[in-house]
């Protein structure tokens, strides 16, 4: 699919396809098209998502939570609903313990 980068082709671009080959460039464009020819395409961020989960509780120290938001491109919101979960986590396992 190298041919591609022979000829003008941004014209012919359209939709996703546009928007891919602007944000990453024709080369990702052909590799998608040479690895995933005619498959539709969801990219879901749950695991982005998950991953800055994991990620707030490893790294929050009580005072850092401006800075993860930042970090992560999120809300302090989520960063504090994200340790209050952990805490409630945390309380159920050890009250599983004790009984």
């Amino acid at each position: 699919m190298e041919w591609l980068k022979e000829i003008e082709i941004y014209d012919l671009l359209n939709g996703d396809v546009a928007l891919i080959a602007d944000a990453l460039g024709l080369d990702i464009l052909i590799r998608l098209w040479r690895e995933f020819p005619s498959i539709t395409l969801y990219i879901s961020t749950k695991p982005l998502n998950a991953a800055k989960k994991r990620y707030v509780r490893q790294f929050y120290d009580g005072n850092n939570a401006k800075k993860l938001a930042r970090l992560l491109d999120c809300s302090e919101k989520f960063i504090y609903q994200t340790i209050s979960k952990k805490r409630v986590e945390r309380k159920f396992r050890e009250e599983g313990r004790g009984s």
